[in-house]
């Protein structure tokens, strides 16, 4: 007889009970031939996937709920499944559990149902009883990085010394709210002081010192996601007329070996103001016969050098790296240095001289430039032979000692 129901059959007066496992004699009376009784349950479900509060993401799809059900009478294979996705019912869902109680259903959710869902599975057995399981889950947008802006200033702009610039950005996500974006402000490796950010919108004032500065927005969304967007800003200092002392012969090259003079010879010019001087058509001569007008564009920036070269070639010039050249003439119409007593000098468009400097023979060896000990750059000093002495650094790739474009060797 098989589990789940028991049988009572008449005997005369008495009925005797029978059971699966042991037989009673019952002093009842019997209403009838056979009474029989069904034993039920209701079946079991368990959702497995999604879990409770699980956070699903698009992009990452299919997106299948998964369960285990099962049924003390009826095979799971019999258990007839309806699948809900917020209220609404799944059709063709019936009949889907395996024969160990495995079910699952795809989920139909795309870009339009970002968002909370609650998605359930109604499980009946053979016998019309019933079980139902839930699970409430949201879909946020997919896993990507914050797309920020930097608005002000524009990628390659230029700004004076000394301005402020104000730096604005935003951001916005696809999961995080603005408000919760962290926004970072990076100039050149160091984190400004003083940025202010909400909703989404950083801005930040500062002063850039002179020079190209790279300057970074980035933004960590919930998901620890970073994106970032980068510009590019120049300080430049404005070209100003240069006034006496502002620009002082440092270094010089009176006579080469590796190459001969007229191809060798090189003269450097210190920046000693704190701007930009721009030295285009200023005359570079002696206090005879020599000169020459510099030609072109040549902005010397403050504290720093300007190499003006006989020849500006490298590969022929004894390896010296030059800013500008001039033309090396001893008799007119060019400038040449004189293996001797001889002059030079910088003089503006309208004939202010910018720096003057007498030297001899006695100040230079062959072969070996000439600097100014660096403690005595500027005009005055650098009269004074005391304070010039052969380098002994190499620069150029020829092996002649010399530092031309760079801080001289100091002098003992």
């Amino acid at each position: 007889m098989a589990p789940g129901y028991h049988a009572n059959v008449r005997a005369g007066p008495w009925c005797v009970c029978y059971t699966a496992s042991k037989m009673i004699l019952s002093f009842l009376a019997c209403q009838s031939d056979s009474d029989l009784s069904h034993v039920t349950s209701d079946p079991e479900v368990a959702l497995v996937n999604p879990s409770e509060g699980a956070v699903l993401r698009m992009g990452e799809g299919p997106y299948f709920a998964d369960a285990q059900v099962s049924d003390r009478f009826t095979p799971a294979l019999s258990l007839e499944l309806a699948w809900s996705l917020d209220g609404v019912e799944a059709a063709g869902t019936e009949g889907a559990a395996d024969e160990a109680g495995a079910a699952w259903w795809e989920m139909p959710l795309d870009e339009t149902a970002l968002g909370e869902h609650t998605v359930s599975l109604r499980v009946t057995d053979e016998d019309g009883d019933f079980a139902t399981a839930a699970a409430h889950f949201v879909l946020l947008g997919p896993r990507e990085a914050p797309l920020v802006t930097i608005t002000l200033p524009a990628d390659g702009s230029t700004a004076e010394p000394g301005a402020l610039t104000t730096l604005q950005g935003n951001a916005t996500d696809s999961v995080t709210a603005p408000e919760d974006l962290e926004l970072v402000w990076d100039i050149d490796g160091s984190e400004p002081n003083g940025a202010i950010a909400a909703d989404g919108t950083s801005i930040v004032v500062v002063v850039l010192p002179v020079g190209t500065h790279l300057i970074t927005l980035s933004a960590t969304d919930s998901d620890g996601d970073v994106g970032s967007d980068v510009i590019v800003v120049t300080v430049t200092d404005v070209p100003v007329v240069a006034e006496p002392g502002d620009l002082v012969f440092s270094e010089m090259m009176v006579n080469p070996e590796v190459v001969e003079d007229d191809v060798g010879e090189w003269v450097e010019l210190y920046n000693d103001s704190g701007s930009t001087i721009d030295i285009g058509g200023y005359s570079f001569h002696d206090d005879d016969v020599d000169l020459f007008v510099l030609e072109g564009s040549i902005p010397v920036l403050a504290g720093e050098y300007v190499v003006l070269c006989a020849n500006i070639d490298p590969t022929t010039n004894g390896g010296v790296p030059c800013d500008a050249g001039f033309d090396r003439e001893s008799s007119g119409g060019g400038l040449a240095l004189a293996n001797g007593e001889d002059e030079l000098v910088l003089s503006r468009a309208d004939g202010v001289q910018i720096d003057w400097l007498h030297y001899d023979d006695t100040w230079y060896l062959p072969g070996v430039a000439i600097g100014i000990d660096p403690g005595f750059q500027d005009a005055g000093d650098n009269d004074d032979v005391t304070h010039w002495c052969g380098q002994t650094t190499v620069v150029s790739t020829g092996g002649e000692p010399g530092t031309p474009g760079q801080s001289n060797d100091a002098c003992e």
